[in-house]
């Protein structure tokens, strides 16, 4: 056979590598939570999880290797086949869709979802026997800001639903994330890394987070800020941050060359919002958030437990290393601020800076809006972190409800040496 010959085959065998692992990938998603009934939740899905990761991390080195040779439409298919079958089980991980459904029950019963917790005698009308009695903290006032709200109005008063609407917005990121690789002169298919990463797809399609439906905000932010439409990139952030507030950190990222017109469009959007809910709310509109960063709620921090602990038998020590966190978080972004660049290549750094330092509780699905910058540029040291964060949900799996003491070391010191690392890369 000649040269000529055999090239039109080694193609054609190159081309069946990316469907070859979408099947094997969708195998494992098939068997599902309940391949191991017998076994708690979070212990399966380690099982599940680390063999999809492996799979898809060949699928991204293989695009990256091979640029324009893998077919945008397979990617999608398979990602969409994903989450689907994610949703095949129940929210295994998270029961926070509940609380979804629950809040936008009440407001179509004319009532302010921050007026009264789940369990308060005035709710009692509206109480079923498959999502109320799934609530957590039912005792608490929703945490959720207005820009959720509006969201959980007009969604279905059912998870499998919700979880839908949540899928199709994810794709939505898909979509626009490939349109900005596009735009940068990238192949569009590596974002694979983020439509096959099942960090992604359990988050999205098993739990149903409310961080599909901000992503495609922050994406469609930085595709308008490509575009030079300041006003625009400011309502989008400003959506994304009525939704979980944080986002609002994006401005650092997205804020020039027109700081002050897009910083007052992105204010515009949340005040507006906040105002509309607390004209019936009153102070009552933040909800549980204020209980949040107390003690009770601290769940494998980065940053602040290591401070913590060098600074044990110290009185207030949690105070003082939260102050120094956020301290540091306003240094990084300011330093972030100053140095510029592309919003893209900004982005991992200001939310890799958030992740370590301020959440009170760190849980896996914080770190969502961290994964779509990878596509542009996979840095190590995140990579980790989001490969690691899964080990947390381990806790649960525990008699005592404590999460073990190996993980969080597991989860942060490569993180933080990986970091090191770059850093004095960086420097030569």
């Amino acid at each position: 056979m000649t040269e000529e010959a055999g090239e039109p085959q080694g193609a054609t065998a190159a081309a069946t590598v990316l469907p070859l692992l979408g099947l094997l990938s969708a195998g494992v998603y098939l068997l599902g939570f309940r391949a191991a009934p017998e076994l708690h939740p979070s212990l399966t899905y380690q099982a599940l999880f680390y063999p999809l990761l492996l799979l898809a991390a060949a699928a991204a080195r293989w695009v990256w290797r091979r640029p324009g040779r893998a077919r945008l439409a397979w990617i999608i298919a398979f990602a969409a086949l994903f989450r689907l079958l994610a949703m095949a089980d129940p929210p295994s991980l998270s029961s926070d869709i509940h609380r979804y459904a629950w809040d936008g029950r009440v407001q179509r019963a004319g009532i302010s979802p921050y007026a009264h917790p789940p369990e308060a005698p005035a709710l009692a009308s509206l109480a079923d026997e498959v999502i109320h009695p799934r609530i957590n903290r039912p005792w608490a006032r929703t945490i959720y800001p207005p820009g959720a709200q509006l969201l959980y109005r007009v969604l279905p008063y059912d998870i499998d639903a919700i979880r839908l609407v949540m899928v199709i917005l994810d794709l939505l990121t898909i979509l626009l994330l490939a349109r900005l690789l596009a735009v940068l002169g990238l192949d569009p298919a590596r974002v694979v890394l983020y439509a096959w990463c099942p960090f992604v797809v359990y988050e999205v399609g098993n739990n149903g987070h409310l961080e599909a439906a901000m992503l495609p905000l922050l994406v469609g932010a930085v595709l308008a800020w490509h575009a030079g439409r300041s006003r625009l990139v400011g309502a989008l952030i400003g959506a994304a941050a009525a939704m979980k507030l944080y986002p609002a950190l994006v401005f650092v990222a997205l804020g020039r060359p027109r700081p002050v017109r897009t910083l007052a469009a992105l204010l515009a959007v949340p005040l507006a919002l906040y105002g509309a809910y607390g004209w019936a709310a009153g102070a009552d509109v933040l909800g549980f958030l204020p209980d949040y960063v107390r003690a009770a709620e601290d769940h494998n921090v980065g940053l602040r437990a290591l401070l913590q602990a060098l600074l044990f038998g110290m009185p207030h020590a949690r105070e003082v290393a939260f102050a120094a966190c956020t301290l540091a978080l306003l240094v990084g972004a300011a330093v972030l601020w100053r140095r510029g660049g592309p919003p893209e290549e900004v982005l991992p750094a200001l939310i890799g800076l958030y992740l370590l330092t301020l959440p009170t509780a760190f849980h896996p699905w914080y770190a969502l809006w961290l994964v779509p910058w990878l596509c542009v540029r996979p840095q190590p040291a995140w990579l980790w972190l989001v490969a690691a964060l899964p080990l947390s949900y381990l806790k649960y799996a525990t008699v005592d409800g404590v999460m073990p003491g190996w993980v969080r070391p597991i989860e942060f010191l490569p993180t933080f040496a990986l970091l090191a690392w770059a850093a004095f890369r960086g420097r030569r």
